[in-house]
């Protein structure tokens, strides 16, 4: 009788215990200052457990690589990451993509080259023994779509810096740090309202838009991936993809992913929706 009233006790506490075991990594692209992650990325977290009954983590990667070998640990995780990040984490690592992100209207964006206005740069041969400033290694469109065009044009720059964040790399060609940057790029409102990273900046200095100017854009590059890891249960992963659906469809949610990376919401995306970008990566599956 005794091991009859202990078992289900037990069995309550060991259900307890596995509950309070699985923890859900949820993991944002570096890409913008830190402060603003933690603030937006803590919102997001929150909603995902209310509306999943899930424990979940958020975690600032250090970088764009630290991101990509997170998901080469054990433990179920997912991430808002870049477009690059995710090649090398579906080859690495076998994560997997799930969705990507719409942003005004589409799901594709681009990258850019930006100088000053004032620089004499009119055109990507000139910036031949320059200083050009990246994001990161890992960025698709701070570093390997415009790194490309350099290099279709046999460009050499004399000296390459990483400035990690988007809106680093516009103020360090605003302040004429460096002779050009490499940022994202999204076409401007038929108002002709920035959309792209120099509006990162229009608070601190707002003459960015005529002193900091596109010299050329990049190739359509596919929006940045919703991704899970490998082993990721399927149930799982679609009601955390369908509450972030929805809290893009919230006023308060959507200017949250707004504020973040520019999302405005998801769609459903597959594997193939990469393909392109693995032949500019030189990547084979």
């Amino acid at each position: 009788m005794k091991n009859a009233t202990l078992l289900p006790a037990l069995l309550f506490c060991c259900t307890l215990f596995a509950r309070a075991q699985t923890v859900i990594n949820f993991y944002l692209t570096p890409s913008i200052s830190t402060e603003l992650l933690n603030k937006n990325g803590t919102f997001i977290k929150e909603f995902l457990e209310k509306e999943t009954g899930m424990t979940i983590k958020l975690i600032i990667p250090a970088s764009y690589d630290a991101m990509v070998d997170y998901f080469g640990e054990n433990g179920s995780s997912f991430a808002i990451m870049s477009s690059q990040s995710y090649i090398l984490a579906n080859k690495k690592h076998g994560a997997v993509v799930k969705l990507r992100t719409v942003r005004f209207g589409h799901s594709v964006y681009y990258g850019q080259i930006l100088t000053r206005a004032s620089s004499g740069i009119k055109s990507v041969k000139d910036l031949q023994g320059k200083t050009i400033a990246y994001t990161d290694e890992l960025s698709t469109s701070g570093y390997l779509y415009p790194r490309k065009i350099l290099e279709r044009n046999k460009v050499q720059p004399a000296k390459e810096i990483f400035a990690k964040k988007h809106d680093e790399v516009v103020r360090l060609v605003y302040e004429g740090k460096v002779d050009a940057g490499a940022a994202f790029y999204s076409p401007p409102a038929t108002d002709g309202t920035l959309r792209d990273a120099r509006v990162r900046l229009k608070d601190k200095y707002p003459d960015v838009d005529q002193k900091v100017i596109t010299l050329v854009k990049t190739d359509a590059i596919p929006n940045d991936p919703i991704v899970f890891s490998r082993n990721f249960d399927e149930e799982a992963a679609r009601k955390l993809y369908l509450a972030l659906v929805k809290l893009a469809k919230e006023p308060k949610g959507k200017q949250m992913l707004i504020d973040l990376y520019g999302t405005e919401g998801f769609v459903k995306a597959s594997d193939a929706d990469y393909n392109s970008l693995r032949q500019v990566m030189g990547i084979t599956r």
